[in-house]
């Protein structure tokens, strides 16, 4: 797992060949002007997720991993708090493979994605988005690029 500030994301670049793709989408794009939705990045096989929700409430998210793709999440606007444990210290409650889903159970440690913020979740990471933080009653403006593994 990987979380930092957009300032920051040419570090991270070399980590996967289709980051800078990613990063510079992100940074050259009018986010805020996107329609909700689902979009193709290029012709690299990323997909860009753009949605619009209310924060939920903790124990309504479930734990979640992937193993096709690798989640970059960014945040527009609002704030959420996302869980995070490794993959290793999970136990598998089910398995969608056609999508690519598998709900995990484990004790998550919680970071706050704020406007500019990004986190990346790689294959070996359980995640768990869009909770509320309590300071932010408003609706959560996020961009999630789904990013191909490259085996």
């Amino acid at each position: 797992m990987i979380f930092d500030v957009l300032a920051n994301a040419d570090r991270y670049a070399l980590v996967h060949p289709l980051f800078a793709e990613c990063f510079a989408f992100l940074r050259d794009t009018d986010l805020a002007s996107l329609q909700v939705g689902r979009q193709s990045l290029g012709s690299s096989g990323c997909t860009v997720i753009v949605s619009e929700s209310a924060p939920k409430a903790k124990e309504s998210v479930r734990l979640e991993g992937h193993r096709a793709f690798i989640d970059i999440h960014y945040m527009i606007a609002g704030e959420e708090i996302i869980g995070y444990v490794p993959r290793a210290h999970c136990r598998e409650m089910s398995n969608d493979v056609p999508n690519d889903f598998q709900e995990l159970q484990g004790i998550a440690e919680y970071l706050t994605l704020r406007p500019g913020c990004f986190a990346i979740y790689f294959p070996e990471d359980a995640h768990r988005p869009g909770i509320g933080t309590g300071a932010h009653s408003g609706s959560i403006r996020k961009i999630v690029i789904k990013v191909p593994v490259q085996r």
